[in-house]
């Protein structure tokens, strides 16, 4: 019975994976409200607008593949934009369930993630009373990290 019940639990897991569809590229979803009466019955309807970024967003070529290995883009530690859609709240990182990228993606991404924390360039991703923020560590650590673009290790 404890077999089944997992099994159960496995097959419901898997079926019904919510992922958060993250992105570097997102489109804008504007909606347009239109009224209709027709016979005393008002008719409420929202249409899409075609976005005026259209030609600026990068197209996906490769939607199987995860989003930072599918767009070619070299991310560095200074995007925090983008890094911060790969954050929890409190200031770690989401799993690769969530986020959909491939290993070595989210440990490039987590790596930035750091050097980002250590510049003190994302300090309002942290937990309260956290020595995450560079102002209160201790020594020489509280103090901003400067990185060359060199040392970045680019995949």
């Amino acid at each position: 019975m404890n077999t089944l019940l997992k099994c159960v639990q496995n097959f419901r897991f898997n079926v019904f994976k919510q992922t958060k569809h993250l992105s570097i590229y997102p489109a804008l979803r504007v909606k347009e409200i239109q009224e209709k009466e027709t016979n005393n019955e008002l008719v409420i309807s929202g249409k899409i607008l075609e976005s005026g970024r259209e030609p600026y967003l990068l197209k996906n070529e490769h939607p199987e593949a995860c989003p930072v290995c599918a767009s070619g883009l070299q991310i560095k530690h200074t995007d925090v934009l983008i890094l911060s859609q790969f954050m929890r709240s409190t200031g770690g990182m989401l799993p690769r369930r969530i986020t959909g990228l491939c290993r070595r993606s989210q440990k490039y991404i987590s790596s930035l993630v750091i050097m980002a924390n250590k510049a003190g360039l994302m300090p309002h991703l942290k937990p309260a009373n956290s020595h995450k923020d560079p102002k209160m560590r201790r020594g020489w650590k509280k103090y901003n990290k400067y990185f060359y673009e060199s040392t970045i290790k680019i995949k």
